[in-house]
Formats: C-alpha cells, sequence, structure tokens
C-alpha cells in the first residue's frame, strides 16, 4: 500500500555519505550495503521523509524482535538440555544402584550357602536364597528395561529439538530477504515453527482473492517450503473479531485455501505437504484493543507440523490404518 508523500527529502549524493547515513540510522554494514546498491542502481533517490523514518524504525524494530526471539529460543535450548543432563545423571545413579544390588545379591548367596553348610539344613536354605535371589534379578531387569526406555525417550526429545533449531535456522537463511522486507515474521508459538504473514499483504480488506502483488512473495516462500521433503505445514488464517464468526469463519477458511490452491497449481507445491484451516479471531496474538493490534492479528500463517512418531512410538501408541 503506498503512503501519500507531502515533500521528498533526498540523501546524501555520494554512495559513501549514503552508507555512513544508512548505518547512523541503525542499519548494520550487510543491510546498508544491500541498500546502497538497491538505491543507487536507480540513478536518483527520492523518498518521503516520514516514509524513509517510519521504514527505518519498523526495520530496527523488526531487527530488536528477531534478536528477542533468537534469545528465547536459546534460553528453551539450553533449559531443555540442563534437564536432560540432569536425567542422564539419574540413569548412571540407577545404573550404579543396579550394580550394587547385584553385588549385594552374590554376597547373599555366598552367606546362604555357608549358613545351610554350618548347620545341615543347605538344602532348604538353598531352595529360599534361590527364589529371593530370582525375584531380585527380576526387579534388576526391570529397572535396567524402564532405564533403556527413558534413555531412548530423552534420545527422541532431544532429536526433536535438534530438528526444530535446525529448521529455525534453515528458514531463516532462506528467507532472510523477506524476513528483512517485513512481510513475513518466523517465531516458534507453543512449540511449533510458525511463519506469520499480514493479511493485508495478501488480500484487499474482507476479500478472499489473492492480490496480484501477494503471488511472487508467495513463489519465494514456496521455493523455501519444498525443501522440507517428507514434512507438513499447515496454512491457517486469521482475523480480527470484526464481523462477528459468522463473516469470519468463513472468510479465515477461505483465505486459507486461496494460499494452498496458489502454492500447489502455481508455485508447484506437493498437495501432500499442505493442509489449511481457518481460525477466525479465536487465536489472537495480541489483544484486539486497538487498530495496531487488530491488524497484526488479521494474518496467514504456515504452521510446520511436528513429526511425533518416535515419541507416541515410545509412548505404547502405534500408527493405524
Amino acid at each position: 500500500m503506498s503512503h501519500p508523500t507531502s515533500r521528498s527529502a533526498s540523501l546524501p549524493p555520494s554512495d559513501r555519505g549514503l552508507g555512513r547515513a544508512l548505518r547512523r540510522r541503525g542499519f548494520s554494514l550487510s543491510v546498508a550495503a544491500t541498500l546502497l546498491v538497491a538505491l543507487t542502481s536507480t540513478g536518483c533517490i527520492a523518498i518521503s521523509k516520514d516514509a524513509y523514518e517510519r521504514d527505518m524504525a519498523a526495520m530496527r524494530t523488526q531487527h530488536d524482535w528477531l534478536e528477542g526471539q533468537k534469545r528465547t529460543l536459546a534460553e528453551k535450548l539450553a533449559d531443555c538440555q540442563k534437564r536432560g543432563k540432569a536425567q542422564t545423571e539419574a540413569l548412571t545413579q540407577c545404573r550404579k544402584g543396579a550394580d550394587d544390588l547385584e553385588q549385594q545379591l552374590k554376597e547373599c548367596q555366598g552367606k546362604l550357602k555357608r549358613i545351610a553348610e554350618s548347620c545341615g539344613k543347605s538344602g532348604v536354605l538353598l531352595s529360599q536364597c534361590e527364589q529371593q535371589l530370582g525375584a531380585e534379578r527380576a526387579k534388576v531387569g526391570s529397572l535396567k528395561a524402564e532405564n533403556a526406555q527413558l534413555r531412548s525417550r530423552i534420545d527422541a526429545i532431544e532429536a526433536q529439538l535438534n530438528a526444530l533449531k535446525n529448521s529455525f535456522v534453515q528458514l531463516r537463511k532462506q528467507l532472510a530477504a523477506l524476513l528483512a522486507s517485513g512481510k513475513l515474521r518466523l517465531v516458534v508459538k507453543d512449540g511449533l515453527l510458525v511463519i506469520q504473514m499480514q493479511s493485508d499483504v495478501l488480500f484487499d480488506s474482507g476479500k478472499s482473492q489473492l492480490k496480484d502483488e501477494a503471488k511472487s512473495v508467495l513463489k519465494d516462500l514456496a521455493t523455501a517450503l519444498k525443501t522440507f521433503q517428507g514434512r507438513r505445514f499447515q496454512v491457517a488464517g486469521h482475523t480480527d473479531p470484526r464481523g462477528g464468526g459468522d463473516i469470519n469463519w468463513p472468510l479465515s477458511t477461505a483465505r486459507a485455501l486461496s494460499v494452498v490452491q496458489f502454492l500447489i497449481k502455481d508455485a508447484g507445491m506437493p498437495p501432500q505437504m499442505l493442509s489449511a484451516g481457518g481460525y477466525a479471531s479465536y487465536l489472537p496474538t495480541a489483544p484486539n484493543d486497538n487498530k495496531a493490534n487488530m491488524a497484526r492479528n488479521r494474518r496467514v500463517e504456515f504452521v510446520l507440523m511436528p513429526d511425533l512418531g518416535k515419541l507416541l512410538e515410545l509412548a505404547g501408541l502405534k500408527e493405524t490404518k
């Protein structure tokens, strides 16, 4: 959407001066260099001062938000690693206890044999000892099996965490240009990797037909999503509460379907990688208390669905056909 301008502000005429100006505004060296190439290639620079200031503020806000997400993910990863270490130490203690118990059983068997020989009741005492030894060995076997199952669960959880981290890094690299432009956001929400795109980028107000300018953005996004072979993405439509459920339920669902159909027919994504869902206004990302927050809640999300097969198998749940 274009912004009306009342006057234009020209940036410094020299490339070197323009680069310094961009860096004083908070841009990194790589971003400043990219903007400098894009701007100087046109031969002239003329933009609204208000738009210039607003765009720079938005990009700084985007940068700060991404840094916050990075710190949050790092904290969650550190917490999971800490818990994994504690569980590993607990396993080690269990194994040590099992070994000590085995040694005690051997000593008990020797003592019982000696007592039986000394009192002439070796047959009865040995029989009792054998029964006790069998019961204790069964307990040790059960404990070892539980330890092995716990280790498998820890490995599966660590694999899920590593997969989530790798997916986040991979998507952030592939979508760097779109993330920098502010056309989409990459977040971790409720343990899921989510790509968020504002509905205003894709649709006109109250409509479910894609804008022409949105199609190139979706094609770039599809290029990144297709690299996740064997994984699935749910395309989820969301609205603000205006209009009520009778309008928002079908609108959010129709928007998700429009995106899915475009990704399959025009962007070449495999149909089995996609699903569509509409959530109306019932999963907001911010309170609907002002226009800015309601604009944030009008969005389309691309949710990377988790691969729970290994975890379900460890929980004793098998796939049914």
